[in-house]
């Protein structure tokens, strides 16, 4: 049985989880955490297990096998550089996290020799969708691309990890460095550059749409996430995946899903 602890397990991922994990045989939610200042701790995320606060993420990783991070930019970076040290695998579902907390929770990984998993998406679709915008502007030589993603009102970053990480894949094999956010008043012509624009209106759960467009012809590549569920199933799969290893690394989704 695989022991699982849930950072921000009151929060709209974080309940998913912890009730999908209830439904699997392998896997037990033997602790969870929440905000200092949201009024959920103490409440059960899953029968006979509370809500405790981060102050005390340590004495819950000590039978814990897996910790995965779904709580906010701010705590996140808090707490991930730690984790390792306790003997724990991670898994980070959280976006925008302070670059310089994940570059000292690798080097925590290795030296502690335990492993991890970074990822904007946990979901199977938005995964391939990642390496489908890789493979299409590694073949599309020469297209413009755009990005557009759009999400509810309440969502706080912007634009989405998502989007941001289907930007890099494709930076990476078109060597674009210009990244253009949004464009208002006389912008003059086009440069070598990526597009990126955000929509944030009523409850659009996620879309993403990446577009590129050539001299007589235009390409559109979509996901729509449905229901958090997806995000869940891939994150319990991600969980699976990774509890077994301790290796010292820090993986990638293509590895959990062989892509």
């Amino acid at each position: 049985m695989i022991k699982l602890v849930v950072g921000g397990a009151t929060g709209k991922l974080g309940r998913v989880v912890c009730s999908m994990a209830t439904t699997t045989k392998d896997i037990e939610i033997t602790g969870g955490t929440a905000s200092n200042n949201g009024g959920n701790i103490g409440t059960e995320i899953v029968p006979g297990v509370y809500a405790s606060s981060s102050d005390i993420l340590k004495k819950l990783l000590d039978n814990a096998d897996v910790y995965v991070d779904l709580t906010t930019p701010m705590a996140a970076s808090k707490v991930v550089m730690d984790v390792p040290s306790t003997g724990t695998n991670i898994v980070v579902g959280t976006t925008s996290v302070d670059k310089r907390s994940i570059e000292i929770m690798c080097r925590n990984i290795e030296n502690n020799k335990t492993s991890g998993v970074v990822s904007a998406n946990f979901a199977r679709g938005v995964n391939v969708f990642w390496k489908m915008c890789e493979t299409m502007a590694s073949l599309l030589k020469g297209y413009d691309i755009e990005v557009l993603e759009a999400h509810h009102h309440f969502k706080k970053d912007s634009p989405s990890g998502t989007a941001m990480e289907a930007v890099k894949r494709m930076q990476s094999v078109t060597g674009i460095d210009k990244l253009t956010f949004g464009r208002q008043g006389i912008v003059g012509s086009r440069n070598r550059e990526i597009g990126i624009h955000s929509i944030r209106a009523g409850d659009i759960f996620g879309d993403h749409t990446t577009i590129f467009a050539g001299s007589m012809e235009m390409l559109e590549l979509k996901h729509r996430s449905i229901s958090r569920e997806a995000l869940a199933q891939g994150c319990l799969e991600t969980v699976r995946w990774i509890s077994g290893k301790k290796d010292g690394k820090l993986h990638t989704m293509n590895e959990v899903f062989d892509l």
